[in-house]
């Protein structure tokens, strides 16, 4: 039986073997595959991990925001600040306080360009990441992915090549079903996570107390129902001896 991890590492192949035939590699050994797919899932497990951290620190609650987001990712390694902790805190204290601009001719067009510079260098990782993202290496991962049409020639096969050193027409999912026409069909994988929502039906138990898995969720609602109120008259009670 297919493990939710087994199926998640297997998932996670196909976006690592799009960013090898983006780089320009074409073939790989399996153990280097398995290395890479690894280390991926540590490194997304890290930013998961490192956000849902950052969002307790910061505010108490497992829902995180954008700024426990850019904690995680600079803790990853993904956003370089340009300097470092006590490199910025000494650059604030010796920043000329905004306020001081007010006092100078034309002081609100040189507080302005301040705040303007403040923010640039404040926020160079973060335009460093959002220029990769839109950049040509990301674009290319995506065209290779099939997520981009690609333009440069409407001839079917004849497509652009592949990074700096190799050639590939066709996304890897098109390629793999092309491949295996014979044996991929849709009602293969009906009822899977590959394939359409099967209709709702209900799931039959063999054996035990309950006869579908609705009848047991029913159960199991009312039994943590009853012990809720259990434990509630309990304390109640205990509280009313105590005074």
């Amino acid at each position: 039986m297919t493990t939710p991890q087994t199926l998640h590492s297997a998932a996670l192949r196909i976006p690592i073997l799009h960013i090898l035939r983006a780089a320009g590699f074409h073939s790989t050994k399996p153990s280097v595959l398995e290395t890479l797919v690894n280390l991926t899932e540590r490194y997304l497990l890290l930013l998961a991990s490192g956000t849902v951290e950052h969002a307790l620190a910061n505010h108490k609650s497992l829902i995180p925001d954008i700024t426990d987001v850019r904690m995680a990712l600079t803790d990853a390694g993904v956003l370089l600040p340009v300097l470092g902790g006590a490199e910025e805190e000494w650059t604030e204290k010796l920043r000329k306080p905004l306020e001081d601009y007010d006092l100078i001719p034309y002081g609100a067009v040189r507080r302005e360009k301040e705040v303007a510079k403040r923010d640039e260098e404040d926020t160079a990782d973060v335009r460093a990441f959002q220029d990769w993202i839109t950049g040509d290496k990301y674009r290319e991962i995506r065209r290779i992915a099939g997520m981009l049409p690609d333009n440069s020639t409407s001839v079917a096969g004849q497509g652009r090549l592949a990074g700096e050193g190799g050639g590939a027409q066709e996304d890897f999912l098109t390629a793999l079903k092309r491949k295996n026409k014979a044996i991929v069909d849709e009602e293969k994988w009906a009822g899977t996570v590959l394939g359409r929502d099967s209709e709702d039906r209900d799931l039959t138990i063999e054996g035990g107390n309950a006869g579908s898995v609705n009848e047991w969720g029913s159960k199991m609602m009312d039994r943590l129902e009853k012990e809720r109120r259990t434990t509630g008259t309990m304390d109640v009670e205990m509280g009313s001896t105590s005074g």
